[in-house]
Order: C-alpha cells, then structure tokens, then sequence
C-alpha cells in the first residue's frame, strides 16, 4: 500500500513538472522598437511646398482619458504620396496586447487637409510589419 501511495505521489509530481514546462517566465518584452509604413492619400494636385505629414504612436487606454503618445515623425515638403515613415518608441507587450493607435495628417496652408478617418492598429502581432494608413481629405466622408 505505501507503495502504491508513493507511486501516486512521484507519478502527480511528474506530471505537475511537465505541465509547467512550457511556461514562459521570462518578462514582457520592453524597449526599443521601430514602426514603419507608408501615409497615403489621392491627390490630384502637386503638393505646396508647406506640406506638413505628421505620424503619430498613441496609448488611448490610460484612464485619465488623455492619450499618452510613444512616438512621432513630422515629413516636411514630402514628394507626394505614398510618404514613408519611421517611428522609434518604447512599449511594452501588455501595452501591444492592449493595441496602440496610428494617427497620420497631412496639412498645408496652417490647415489640416487630409487625416486618418478609419483607425489603425499597433499590436503585438503586427509588431514587426509594416503598416499602409490611408487618410481621407478633411470635410469629405
């Protein structure tokens, strides 16, 4: 009977040790981290040369209702579209789990002209991609 009882334990012990095998403990990925992609919009007209495209990372899930922004690029007198972008942030994986923004506008003239209607999302598992943001012309659906 003790045998049988000590064979039980080791055998439960065995199984409690593989099953814990495949946890992950190391902690969530920090640091630096770069997002590229393209801003994109039709146009039918050379750009003027104020033309201004700004890209903006943001964390809207804090709870004081304020966006915490990761990271930024501005694009002075860019050729024309599709404008290539490049933003280097620091997040953390709970906060790509959680998904981060992607805001983009093009303005000249002191005024907004096109920006992003549909929103873009920054997770974890497109991390790595690159990302297309399309902005509509500002006063048009």
């Amino acid at each position: 009977m003790k045998t049988f009882s000590l064979s039980v334990i080791l055998l439960g012990g065995l199984f409690l040790a593989t099953g814990c095998g495949h946890l992950d403990l190391k902690p969530d990925g920090e640091g630096d981290r770069v997002l590229t992609g393209t801003v994109n919009f039709h146009t039918s007209e050379p750009l003027p040369p104020d033309t201004v495209v700004t890209v903006r990372l943001l964390d809207t899930s804090s709870l004081s209702g304020s966006p915490l922004q990761l990271g930024e690029q501005t694009i002075n007198h860019p050729d024309g579209p599709p404008v290539p972008f490049r933003i280097e942030y620091s997040a953390t994986d709970a906060q790509l789990r959680h998904g981060l923004n992607i805001e983009a506008r093009v303005s000249y003239g002191g005024t907004v002209r096109f920006y992003n209607v549909n929103g873009y999302a920054l997770t974890l598992a497109k991390v790595a991609d690159p990302h297309e943001v399309w902005v509509n012309q500002a006063g048009k659906p």
